[in-house]
């Protein structure tokens, strides 16, 4: 009992205090005088002290609850918990940490010196402040003037004068401008159009100008006479202004947040009151002072006071030094003033930049990677401002900001010259720099103006792509150094510290040249790691390192690798006597013991016999001359110089036996075994053929082809090369596998080549072409027919194939022959030419495809397939392009398979094959449905014919026709009917299709305009739930028919979610009383806590409303305020959140933004952004703030709502989404996994948060207990389960358990009341209890009845719908009644019978055949489609028959009912061999018990009519439902509805082309009768307009010089200008229509009416242009950009200046040309290397100068600054000029 009294006292005495500290913190005023500042310092610092005597009581009542815990009743235990919980969390809110005050202080850190502004600060405090008074406009425009212009730093402040409300002049010139409040930002009138006061003040006020590259600072702010005037006035020596001027001392605003008797009266002397210096210290002296602490400097005039100036233009100690000077008297007062501003001045100049940051669109939009832009950003700011690429000129920083070409982020990037922006590189000092940097470098030529990059050196860079490979991919383990403990690869070992320049030259040169294989550099570089070894030995001067005394001969080689090893310790080497012996002296102690000779007088060391022997090179020539080589007779020395080995070698051989690595003996074996192997190589000049000649054996030993062994047999004669090359493992490399050689034709069982097939019609001339393309790539052509293989050439004389071919045919080939390398002249394997883009990878591809199919990748020298390994090893191949074959997707699946219409890699075409027994030949059958003849005219007119559309979905695009008719404006009987037009009448039809497409999307757009819908905060239209594919066109229709009333819709689920929202987290459930209460009340009450509470209510208010969970109340945030709801302390944050609904405000273009736009342009903190719209996503969808609604993230993206990054980022709940608190557990959550932890009220069905108190029972299914649950699988029997393995999770969560048996049987699992094996158990009887209930319930399916469980388990129907089935609110008759259920069970409809036109007669399928108006392989076609998509159909009567019962009533022939019963089988289903059960046709296909081209027919017309077919359960299935049955695969599905490249088993008898079953379907009408749909039988024509490709291409071709307007002194094709501003659209059908009816005869007339058109609207037009970077712009445009100013204008308009007077301003030039990039080097000249001589970048590049990838970024620099550069001739050119001219080849031939 005394220790809880003790407790209690403790407790509570505890919390009082804290109380005390918290109002002492809070309410206490905050002083504004210097001393009170000091004393309420004194007071924190005791606060502070108290707290930390308060931590030990703290832990006091810890330790004391904790003793008690152990004694006490069980009772108490909760109570005694809770108050430790309380205390500590009480105490742990109180203190702030570092990284709040950080997050404060940076608030008021105005200038981001590390000082906190202390007029913002008091600002902040002040206790008249009141954010929730209503202040009148004038009142607020003036209180934000004088606070921005407090701001300002200068000596002599920036002047603003009130001249009325909403009229003030600014600065010297005293301009009046009208300022006014726009969307919360005070904004200033600046030409036609408004700026924010802060961004007008940034430019015009002289201190804020500091830093902008693109506005150089007015000397007249910079003067001496400017300063003085105020800067050194003290703070209470200031007068008040004469008229009524705003400073911050003086306020006319009742509501001014500073008043003369409480603040200072300046900001210097402001800022000398209070500032906090990055480690807590106070500096009382003004910030603008230049004098020392202590020192006093008076003036007693203010025009001889010095020039005070801000620091940030003078460095303290430069201040301080001015200061002194002064003091000592050796400065006047005049000549300080003169110092200051001359150091102002060069500061200003040499600013560095400061404007704030890059949106570049294209880098935003990752179009183009974000370092390659910074670099070509940086290049455009060097060479004279940012390109606005729509007016094609330089803009200055600040209009680039206004555009959105750059911001802040970027800026920072670009002026910090150490981060991403060096993207440059110097070739003279091999550093990486900004273009800035290099470009300081450069010489200005002076005739030409032009900067030049002198280069030191001329040798030319020779390490090409396949040695920088080879090395690349070979890796060493390092011991020693830097790289210590890696795997280095040799590349970078050569390319580390510890190699110079010419040590890797000379590597690289002797390995090109052959003297050096890889295997002994990686050797030597292992022997070279050695020197690296951190061993150390004391010598006389410091240290010596363990390899120099190795070479020294203080120790062997052998005792050297053993303290490499580790085996023998430095120590040990220092005791050992031959190296103690060689003590360390002094060199005069050394000549001591010298010998001096008599005769020379010489000092010579006497050394004793044992020293170790160091050979000189002349007795290492001794001893290998006496050295005799019995094998060959010849002394050792005779042998190494007989012309085996190089220099290199030979020096090679005498180190290893200097430094005794190899002994005499060892050596000469080593010699004699290399020689050998030379010897029997040379020998061997044996060859075998191979694909295009013979191959050397040496070649194929070297390449592993053959072993050692086989060349020894040949080298011996022991096996011919015939022999050898019949050797399977030789001969799939010398001849290759076998390339596919032609067609077997199945039905006429002949074989063809690929290119009589494609002129038989057999093959489309693109598949075809591709498969001799292969050909050609792996060796020959084959002609199958007599078995030849022929060259291309050869081919083409022979007439195996065209000689249209012969060009592509002969590039192909190539890959054979070798290309050519343009930089050496080498051949160069297919790999190599695609690395150097010789040849684009597309066409590659198929190509490298072929060859390894056939064998390997092809040598281009010795013309053989190579194994893999080998054809790396010679830079032939990579591991890169092996990763990219090995893919199997669109960009590897080239080759078409004509019998499955589908795309195959060639090996896969190759095994559908047939290898014919005599020849070896590969064949690819052709069945017969493989043989057609394609004709798409139609709908290629109907795509290129476009039309401009004002209404709609597709209001401002330009669509095809095309397009529009697959809109889902139009149903698909009119989208049949007006194709049907087309082809029936004249081209001339198109015009009245197009009206009649228009008027269809007009009609539609106006009769959605009629129905209105409740939205978030404003009706609906059904045209906006329309565009929002909220509806489709069919309940569109509908609602316009009175089929659906306006109720109906909104009750459909599809729609409700997405106008009204769910599941919100409405309010707070208390735990155990259930006692409800909304959010806001649950936070006064302190069961939330104020931030918990807000981030909830912030979520209700962006999610829709403010809930009352009490009343089941919606409120906007304005209503609940009004309602009590809410309270005022909370009501602007939370209108701030309503913006996510109501809409933010664009603050240039003031249209609305979303939510994730507003977070984008930084309008609103990210992670705020992000938990809001987390909120919206987890209660229903992203909202649409234009439409008022909620849309699907698939049209959130199309409107610019969403990305996928910030997909990304919601996906991941361990990222910034976790802006949410349990109060239970006190845990950060998604908004999501909170909703879960809430419980639904039974009532109000709304989502409360539980917070549960004593007695209470919290219970949630957290994530381990799931994680378990889905790690536990479940077999299940029936229903929608049946016959899968699911997670016990996943049927937990399925319909068949409610979520509070969920929550139910997953407490009673946590709780261990029920085994795992019980709840598995309980589920199981569950599922089989609902299946039981639901079976009873059938409706009519195909062949059978069909249960609604089925129904559900197919998601035909969802839940709800199945609830209300069972408790007969729904009816069965209903249900069967709804499209969406009908089209599964009935289907959509087939092809029915054929209808004849002119006799309007329809008739039967089997009749039609019959009357020859159908051929037999149509009709039956379409008839087994009608028996596998449920019944045949006889269209007179209406009726649907099985195949027996159409063959008993004579609707078909009898001898049709076996085909006929076959294809029924898709429905009624066929058996499996090896179960006997029943299986869906796709299955029958895969188990080949159906044939694959008869079986993707019919599966076709099941997918067109409405789906697959399940035969089980007698039902169509949706796509999805169909793929978790295995009755469909991706790639049959693709092939099903690919209309370009899939199956078309079906004919058209109008047309006789083959196409698929759907575009057939397409092509029937409608019978208005029976609704079945009817093939019509009639004529086509064919004549139509449309503007097509050869048209176009001749347009494009024809080229026009245009002499005046925008694109003056530019040559156009006619095209460009038939589509450019001045010509109308009606204009332009009309000159096209003009051109095609008399073709080239009116072209120079079309010409001249286009020309005469730009020339009319140019005399019409009063703007004056001016020659940009790439095209004309306007003066008016210069004007809008800053670049001209208002009275430039007028004298332009005047007369008084003309165009290219003013083009000829610095101010203009930089922008309308820039300031000039690096046009090209200076090299020493080869015949005089005292003078240089000019080159271009890429003559550099070619010749070796500059590497490539340097010479490409300053390429690129040049490319976006402008031009390409001709330096010898002074010339400009866009990149296609600089191609086509050659820059520096063709061009510079002609030259002398």
């Amino acid at each position: 009992m005394v220790q809880a009294e003790e407790f209690h006292s403790l407790v509570h005495s505890f919390l009082g205090r804290l109380s005390e500290s918290e109002k002492a913190l809070k309410y206490g005023g905050f002083p504004e005088e210097e001393l009170a500042v000091q004393e309420c310092q004194d007071q924190l610092q005791e606060l502070m002290k108290s707290l930390q005597c308060q931590q030990l009581e703290l832990e006091c009542i810890t330790s004391l609850g904790e003793e008690i815990l152990t004694t006490c009743h069980p009772d108490s235990i909760v109570t005694i918990k809770s108050w430790v919980t309380v205390v500590k969390s009480r105490f742990q809110e109180f203190p702030t940490n570092v990284l709040e005050m950080n997050a404060v202080a940076s608030i008021f850190d105005m200038n981001g010196d590390g000082f906190i502004d202390y007029y913002e600060f008091v600002s902040a405090l002040h206790p008249n402040r009141d954010p929730l008074r209503r202040i009148a406009d004038a009142d607020q425009i003036q209180d934000e003037v004088n606070r921005q212009v407090a701001q300002c730093n200068c000596a002599k402040r920036f002047q603003v004068e009130q001249i009325s409300a909403n009229r003030y002049r600014f600065g010297e010139s005293q301009q009046l401008r009208m300022v006014r409040i726009l969307r919360s930002t005070l904004m200033v009138r600046v030409g036609g159009g408004w700026i924010a006061l802060d961004e007008f003040l940034v430019k015009n006020d002289p201190c804020r100008v500091k830093g902008r590259t693109n506005l150089k600072i007015n000397e007249k702010y910079l003067s001496p006479d400017t300063f003085g005037a105020t800067a050194a006035k003290c703070p209470g020596n200031q007068s008040a202004p004469s008229s009524k001027v705003l400073s911050p001392s003086r306020s006319n605003s009742s509501l001014s947040l500073y008043s003369s008797a409480s603040a200072p009266s300046s900001p210097l002397a402001r800022k000398s009151v209070l500032r906090r210096t990055r480690s807590g210290d106070r500096c009382p002296r003004s910030r603008g002072s230049l004098l020392p602490d202590g020192a006093e400097l008076q003036f007693t005039a203010a025009e001889e006071s010095p020039a005070v100036a801000p620091p940030d233009y003078i460095q303290s100690e430069q201040r301080a030094a001015l200061a002194q000077q002064y003091l000592a008297g050796m400065l006047s007062t005049q000549e300080l003033g003169k110092a200051v501003s001359t150091a102002i001045e060069e500061m200003a100049s040499t600013a560095n930049v400061t404007f704030e940051g890059l949106r570049d669109r294209a880098m935003k939009k990752e179009l183009i990677v974000k370092e390659h832009a910074i670099r070509l950003l940086e290049a455009q700011i060097a060479t004279g401002g940012i390109i606005d690429p729509v007016n094609s000129h330089r803009i200055p920083v600040e209009v680039a900001y206004k555009r959105g070409y750059f911001d802040k982020k970027m800026n920072l990037i670009l002026s910090d010259p150490s981060d991403d922006t060096k993207g440059f590189f110097d070739p003279n000092t091999h550093e990486n720099l900004t273009y800035l940097q290099l470009k300081e470098k450069c010489i200005t030529e002076p005739s030409t103006g032009l900067c030049l990059l002198p280069l030191n050196s001329r040798k030319r860079q020779f390490i090409d792509d396949t040695t920088r490979r080879v090395f690349r991919s070979s890796w060493l383990p390092v011991r020693f150094g830097r790289l210590r403990g890696e795997k280095v690869s040799v590349w970078d070992l050569l390319n580390s510290e510890y190699f110079s320049e010419g040590r890797r030259r000379e590597i690289f040169n002797h390995y090109q040249l052959r003297k050096l294989t890889l295997e002994q550099i990686r050797i030597m570089l292992e022997e070279e790691m050695k020197k690296w070894a951190p061993i150390k030995f004391p010598a006389m001067r410091g240290s010596v390192s363990a390899y120099h005394l190795m070479e020294t001969g203080v120790i062997n080689k052998a005792l050297f690798e053993k303290v490499l090893e580790g085996s023998v310790t430095p120590e040990e080497v220092l005791h050992m006597d031959s190296v103690r012996n060689k003590e360390t002296v002094t060199y005069a102690e050394l000549i001591k013991r010298c010998q001096k000779d008599e005769v020379s007088g010489f000092h010579l060391l006497p050394l004793p016999q044992t020293a170790a022997p160091t050979y000189t090179d002349e007795e290492i020539q001794r001893i290998f001359k006496e050295t005799v080589v019995k094998e060959k007779g010849v002394s050792l020395w005779e042998l190494i110089h007989a012309g085996y080995f190089t220099e290199e070698q030979r020096k090679d051989f005498m180190e290893r036996f200097r430094s005794e690595e190899m002994l005499l003996q060892q050596l000469v074996a080593l010699v004699l075994r290399l020689v050998g192997e030379m010897e029997m190589k040379a020998r061997t000049q044996i060859t075998l053929e191979g694909l295009r000649g013979s191959v050397p054996a040496v070649w194929l030993l070297d390449a592993g082809i053959i072993t050692e062994k086989t060349f020894e047999e040949l080298a011996q004669g022991i096996k011919t090369p015939e022999e050898v090359a019949a050797m399977e493992s030789v001969k799939r490399y010398l001849q290759g596998t076998g390339s596919i050689a032609g067609v077997f034709v199945e039905a006429s069982k002949k074989k063809m080549s690929f290119y009589d097939a494609m002129k038989n019609n057999l093959l489309l001339p693109g598949a075809a072409v591709r498969l001799l393309e292969a050909q050609a790539a792996t060796g020959y052509l084959t002609n199958p027919t007599t078995n030849q293989r022929l060259s291309v050439r050869d081919a083409v004389k022979a007439a195996v194939v065209g000689e249209e071919l012969t060009e592509k045919l002969l590039l192909a080939e190539r890959a054979v022959t070798g290309y050519t390398d343009p930089y050496t002249g080498s051949s160069i394997s297919l790999c190599q030419a695609l690395r150097k883009e010789l040849i684009p990878l597309g066409d590659a591809v198929p190509l490298l495809e072929a060859q390894l199919a056939t064998g390997g990748v092809i040598d281009p020298v010795h013309h053989l397939h190579l194994p893999l390994q080998a054809a790396c090893r010679y830079g032939f191949y990579d591991e890169e392009l092996n990763q990219t074959l090995s893919q199997l997707d669109d960009t590897t699946r080239i080759f078409f398979d004509p019998n499955t219409k589908e795309n195959v890699t060639y090996q896969q075409l190759k095994e559908r094959c047939l290898q014919e027994a005599e020849s070896g030949l590969w064949l690819l059958p052709l069945s017969e449905n493989a043989m057609f003849c394609v004709d798409e005219q139609t709908m290629e007119v109907l795509k290129s014919v476009t039309v401009c559309v004002n209404i709609g979905r597709f209001k401002g695009q330009t669509v095809s026709v095309w397009d529009l008719l697959n809109s889902e404006y139009l149903s698909d009987s009119k989208r049949r009917e007006l194709v049907q037009k087309y082809k029936d009448e004249s081209a001339e039809v198109l015009h009245e299709i197009i009206t009649v497409v228009t008027t269809i999307i007009k009609e539609t757009e106006t009769q959605g305009k009629k129905f209105a819908f409740k939205g978030l905060r404003k009706r609906v239209s059904a045209n906006d739930l329309f565009q929002s594919q909220l509806i489709d066109k069919k309940t569109l229709d509908e609602l316009n028919q009175g089929k659906k009333t306006v109720k109906e819709v909104t009750e459909m689920d599809s729609v409700r979610r997405y106008l009204e929202g769910s599941n919100f987290i409405a309010g707070v459930l208390m735990q155990p009383s259930n006692e409800k209460m909304s959010i806001y009340q649950a936070m006064r009450k302190g069961i939330l806590r104020p931030g918990t509470a807000l981030v909830l209510l912030e979520a209700q208010a962006a999610t829709g409303y403010i809930i009352n969970p009490e009343k089941n109340q919606k409120f906007s945030v304005e209503e609940a305020l009004t309602a009590g709801l809410i309270g005022g302390e909370i009501y602007e944050k939370l209108l701030c959140a309503e913006k996510a609904v109501t809409g933010y405000t664009d603050p240039y273009t003031k249209a609305p933004m979303s939510l994730f736009e507003a977070m984008s342009q930084g309008l609103i903190v990210k992670s705020h952004g992000i938990r809001l719209l987390e909120a919206q996503i987890a209660t229903g969808g992203i909202i649409d703030p234009v439409h008022s609604h909620r849309i699907p993230v698939e049209v959130a993206y199309q409107r610019g709502y969403f990305n996928q990054e910030m997909n990304q980022i919601l996906s991941d709940p361990t990222d910034d989404t976790k802006g949410f608190f349990d109060p239970n557990t006190h845990e950060n959550l998604t908004y999501l996994q909170l909703l879960e932890r809430c419980v639904q009220d039974s009532e109000t069905g709304l989502y409360m948060l539980q917070v549960v108190k004593e007695g209470g029972k919290y219970f949630y299914i957290d994530e381990a207990t799931k994680q378990v649950l889905r790690s536990k699988p479940l077999e299940v029997k029936v229903g929608k389960f049946k016959d899968q393995t699911v997670s016990i999770w996943e049927v937990l969560c399925s319909h068949y358990i409610s979520e509070q048996k969920r929550k139910e049987l997953v407490m009673q699992y946590k709780r261990k009341t029920l085994t795992l094996e019980d709840l598995i158990a309980l589920i199981l009887k569950i599922i089989e209890d609902t299946e039981q209930r639901t079976e009873a319930l059938k409706v009519k399916g195909l062949r059978g009845d069909v249960s609604v469980s089925e129904l559900f388990n197919s998601e035909i129907i969802d839940k709800k719908t199945l609830d209300q089935l069972q408790d007969g609110s729904l009816t069965l008759a209903s249900l069967t009644k709804r499209d969406t259920i009908q089209r599964y069970l009935d289907g959509t409809g087939c092809i029915a019978g054929v209808l004849l036109p002119s006799r309007k007669e329809k008739m039967s399928i089997y009749q039609a055949l019959e009357k020859g108006l159908l051929t037999e392989q149509c009709a039956l076609g379409l008839l087994e489609a009608q028996a596998a998509t449920g019944f045949l159909v006889d269209p007179l009567k209406n009726k649907k028959l099985s195949v027996d019962e159409a063959v008993s009533s004579g609707l078909v022939g009898s001898y049709l009912h076996e085909k006929l019963l076959s294809a029924e089988k898709a429905v009624t289903g066929y058996t499996d061999p090896h179960t006997g059960k029943k299986i869906s046709l796709f299955q029958a296909m895969r188990q080949k018990i159906t044939v694959k081209e008869d079986a993707i027919r019919l599966l076709q017309a099941q997918l067109a009519t409405s789906g697959i077919i399940d035969p089980v359960h007698s039902h169509r299935l949706p796509v999805e439902v169909a793929y978790k049955r295995g009755y469909l695969d991706d790639d049959t599905f693709l092939l099903l509805s690919d209309p370009d490249h899939g199956s078309k088993g079906f004919i058209d008898p109008n047309t006789h082309e083959k196409i698929s079953y759907s575009q057939l379907l397409q092509r029937c009408s409608k019978d208005r009768d029976t609704g079945l749909y009817l093939l019509q039988v009639m004529e086509k024509q064919d004549d139509y307009f449309y503007i097509d490709e050869q048209t176009k291409n001749a347009l494009l071709s024809t080229k026009v010089q245009v002499t005046v307007g925008k694109y003056k002194g530019q040559e156009l094709s006619l095209w460009e200008l038939l589509c450019s501003e001045y010509i109308t659209d009606e204009k332009r059908k009309e000159l096209v229509k003009k051109y095609k009816r008399e073709s080239h005869h009116i072209i120079q007339g079309i010409i001249e009416t286009i020309l005469n058109i730009i020339k009319e609207k140019e005399e019409n037009r009063s703007d004056v242009w001016f020659q940009g970077l790439r095209q004309q712009i306007t003066a008016s445009e210069l004007l809008s950009a800053q670049i001209i100013t208002e009275e430039t204008m007028e004298k332009l308009h005047e007369g008084k200046e003309t165009a290219q007077e003013i083009a000829r301003m610095e101010s203009v030039r930089r922008y309308l040309e820039g300031t000039g990039s690096i046009a090209g080097v200076l090299v020493p000249s080869k015949v005089d290397p005292t003078k240089m001589e000019k080159m271009s970048i890429y003559q550099a590049m070619w010749k070796g100068i500059l590497r490539p990838g340097t010479a490409l970024v300053l390429l690129e620099a040049q490319a976006a600054t402008g031009f390409i550069i001709d330096p010898i001739i002074n010339k400009k050119l866009s990149v296609d000029e600089a191609v086509s001219c050659g820059l520096d080849k063709k061009c510079r031939s002609s030259r002398p």
